[in-house]
């Protein structure tokens, strides 16, 4: 497992401590991502656009593609480091369809249930607030 020095108050460290409760559970599958192997490492999971990998994303865009890294939690597109407010701007739709799709399946509380139940390391528990305040504005989520 590959091990990241990560910022606490990055929204996108908690997001990715919850998608991978979301593999483990089989919701990654069941949603429709489509898991294929990769030259570097553990497998990168795909729906449309968006490209998911323990390294980062990738978000297809007109033009250049977005990438995050999780190991730097920077953005680039084109080779350019993008601001992570903009970045976070283009994720926004693909973030609120999945966790549209979890609260369909699994209820309105059940992100609360697995901070509760797995007690996330201290990079997470640091990063819950700003993810709070990440999907709060999203529709359908209280803020």
């Amino acid at each position: 497992m590959a091990r990241f020095h990560l910022r606490r108050r990055c929204p996108l460290t908690a997001r990715f401590w919850f998608l991978g409760l979301d593999a483990r559970q089989g919701d990654l599958t069941l949603r429709g991502l489509r898991k294929t192997p990769t030259p570097h490492g553990s497998s990168r999971s795909t729906l449309g656009g968006l490209s998911l990998h323990s390294a980062g994303l990738t978000l297809l865009l007109p033009g250049e593609p977005l990438h995050f890294n999780r190991r730097t939690q920077t953005f680039t597109r084109g080779g350019r480091t993008v601001p992570a407010t903009e970045g976070r701007l283009h994720l926004r739709a693909a973030v609120h369809a999945h966790e549209t799709w979890i609260a369909a399946r699994h209820g309105p509380t059940y992100r609360e249930g697995l901070v509760a139940l797995h007690r996330p390391p201290r990079p997470v528990m640091g990063a819950l607030d700003p993810w709070r305040a990440f999907i709060g504005g999203l529709p359908g989520k209280p803020v």
